[in-house]
């Protein structure tokens, strides 16, 4: 048997260096070979998946959810898919945490031989996979805005500036959504589509998702001023996002979605395509390794 690890060396405080060797040394009480790939730029961990899959038993992404996205979208497209592990060395983690897994590297290292094989979907829009979200609207747009220099210099401070701002300007769109061939339009902030609960790090956007029910969950905020979002606090801590009244709630496995406005997509944290797109569910079509 034969595993890979593909490594993000700058991940984790480039701590993924001293990583990789507890992994390889774990996993080589199980597998016969165990190969390990660093990247040096964006895409190497989609080339090094791809590459490898076809006589691979194990992938193991090293990194945050942008690594673990390239890998997906690597073995994703196979016929023959190997199995999915994930050291989570990133800042928000949010696949790691939708499968129930520790948040620490170690331990996950520890326990990876004791996790077993789970089936979880997969969305698809336009050439890529994804395993998380897709989001549309004022904050994903605010987001793309934010100069790369600013990024590096104030990290994700820059990005709570930039979303302060936007909610001050209470931007709408004029979406067109068409869920499993029933259609929706009308005015909207933002428009949220998930795999699982979380979004954000935060896990009650969609509190009824679960990775393997073949769904996608689709949120509409019609409006999202300062005012809105307090409203909406309370029930999004508690869970009971689907009872406020501040937003509509829906299920689908197919969906598209257009705006009057020219719109980019923000899909698990990352630039997607513009609108308009197609979006469907794959439903459990990768197998990944997690905890009991």
């Amino acid at each position: 048997m034969r595993a890979l690890i593909i490594v993000n060396p700058s991940a984790g405080k480039e701590q993924a260096v001293h990583y990789k060797a507890q992994l390889k040394q774990e996993l080589l009480k199980k597998y016969d070979d165990v190969d390990v790939c660093e990247t040096k730029r964006e895409g190497d961990a989609t080339t090094f998946a791809r590459n490898c899959a076809a006589t691979t038993d194990l992938v193991v992404a090293m990194g945050g959810d942008g690594t673990l996205s390239e890998v997906v979208n690597g073995i994703a497209p196979l016929d023959k898919r190997p199995a999915l592990a994930f050291i989570p060395l990133g800042t928000v983690n949010e696949f790691a945490r939708a499968l129930g897994m520790s948040l620490e590297p170690t331990k996950v290292i520890a326990d990876i031989l004791t996790y077993i094989p789970r089936q979880i979907d997969l969305g698809h829009i336009g050439a890529h996979y994804f395993t998380n979200s897709v989001t549309i609207g004022t904050i994903p747009k605010a987001m793309h805005e934010v100069p790369s220099d600013a990024k590096t210099m104030f990290g994700s401070f820059a990005f709570f500036m930039k979303g302060v701002q936007t909610l001050a300007k209470n931007e709408n769109y004029h979406f067109e959504l068409t869920l499993d061939g029933k259609r929706w339009q009308g005015e909207a902030a933002i428009v949220m589509i998930g795999l699982t609960s979380y979004i954000a790090g935060l896990e009650h956007f969609f509190p009824n998702a679960k990775p393997d029910d073949g769904l996608m969950h689709v949120m509409i905020v019609p409006e999202l001023g300062f005012s809105e979002v307090l409203k909406m606090a309370p029930h999004l801590w508690k869970g009971k996002i689907m009872e406020s009244e501040h937003v509509e709630m829906f299920t689908c496995q197919e969906l598209t979605v257009d705006a009057q406005e020219k719109l980019v997509t923000n899909v698990n944290g990352d630039k997607g395509p513009a609108l308009p797109v197609e979006i469907v569910v794959k439903p459990q079509f990768l197998t990944v390794l997690a905890p009991h």
